[in-house]
């Protein structure tokens, strides 16, 4: 019996079980991840600011898999193997006939022991939750959110958005490497953000680095420190450490560069935020395609495909992606997005997103306890 792994039960890894669940009735499907949930990282911000319940923002791995024909193994991966075929976790060696890789990112400390141990990271639910747990327990007066991509803008919104609706007085700061916030987004769309960011009385520290963390004191280069100061650390991401020991074409980050079948080997295939697919046809140009709900979505369930395809001894698809667009969500309501090529912005592009999110959320449990919530919390959102 032919043996396939997938490495992360996410969103490209679960895509991946769904189509291979029935599909290979001569082969054994296991599915690794060291966690027995699925969270929804696109709305982790929202439960601090919109205070959306935790419950509704993650699911169990065994529930969504437990129609499939899909061995969940709960296991954290160590290393893998390329040239025996093998993946090896809790100290134990798994083969395999075909392997995907799609184990998602981390949040990247830059080997900040000092960071990793007292800053507030935002990667799962558990991270969410402790950051609630903290904001219950002390009364901060500074929020320093260490990063100005797409997770810091949220985060720093949503802590705003909590200080206004507990009557906190705090002060929000974004502080970014870079001289400007969000990378390689379209001018409009950063000054439109800028501006509001500066309505909520958000300060952006660009050309800034974080210096030093004693608890709740917080050095910023420049001279600036900060006391009784919440430090939510979010300046990028990385892949698992067993991906980082793989001898194959990485990028800095560590994702795995593939080719046109999302494949890095002959039975080798990746997908997700783990993935960096560089083919032409990508909308943007030949850059890396970003990280995206939906691109890994549509990897995961190509990639299984490709691994069927290959099984039965027929031509391999190439991936072309479709970019339905991506909107900045705010926590005052004041998004803004690219959707089919449309610039938006405003309370649309929030209730696009949410609908989205809704839309994707697993279980129908999930689905009403956001809808509720959120619908509730985006009408009610101070101006």
């Amino acid at each position: 019996m032919r043996k396939i792994i997938v490495i992360g039960a996410g969103f490209a890894g679960l895509s991946a079980a769904a189509r291979l669940s029935g599909m290979v009735p001569d082969a054994e499907v296991s599915i690794f991840d060291k966690k027995e949930t699925v969270d929804f990282l696109p709305l982790l911000p929202d439960i601090i600011g919109r205070q959306l319940a935790p419950e509704f923002v993650s699911s169990p791995v065994k529930n969504i898999l437990s129609r499939r024909k899909i061995k969940f193994v709960r296991e954290e991966v160590s290393s893998v193997d390329l040239n025996s075929s093998q993946v090896f976790a809790d100290s134990r060696a798994h083969d395999y006939d075909f392997l995907l890789i799609a184990s998602g990112s981390q949040t990247n400390f830059f080997s900040d022991a000092k960071a990793q141990s007292q800053a507030y990271a935002l990667n799962s639910v558990n991270d969410a939750k402790g950051i609630m747990e903290a904001l219950r327990k002390e009364r901060f007066e500074n929020f320093i959110v260490c990063g100005g991509g797409y997770t810091g803008i949220e985060a720093a919104g949503s802590l705003w958005l909590f200080c206004r609706r507990n009557g906190i007085s705090a002060r929000v700061f974004i502080v970014e490497r870079s001289p400007g916030i969000l990378g390689a987004l379209p001018l409009w769309m950063k000054d439109y953000i800028a501006r509001n960011l500066n309505t909520m009385g958000i300060e952006v520290l660009s050309n800034s680095v974080i210096e030093d963390i004693q608890g709740t004191r917080v050095k910023v280069s420049g001279g600036r420190v900060f006391e009784k100061a919440m430090l939510i650390w979010v300046p990028g991401v990385r892949t698992a450490d067993y991906i980082q020991k793989l001898e194959v074409k990485k990028n800095p980050q560590g994702r795995i560069i593939v080719d046109e079948y999302l494949r890095f080997r002959q039975n080798c295939f990746c997908a997700g935020d783990t993935a960096l697919f560089e083919a032409g046809g990508v909308p943007l140009g030949d850059v890396p395609l970003r990280m995206a709900v939906q691109f890994s979505i549509a990897e995961g369930a190509l990639a299984a495909d490709n691994i069927i395809r290959s099984l039965k001894g027929k031509k391999l698809k190439k991936f072309i992606p479709q970019d339905l667009g991506f909107i900045i969500p705010m926590a005052n309501n004041r998004s803004c997005g690219r959707v089919f090529g449309l610039e938006i912005r405003g309370l649309l592009p929030t209730l696009l997103h949410f609908m989205m999110c809704i839309y994707r959320a697993f279980g129908l449990k999930n689905k009403i306890g956001l809808a509720a919530g959120l619908i509730r919390s985006c009408f009610a959102a101070p101006k």
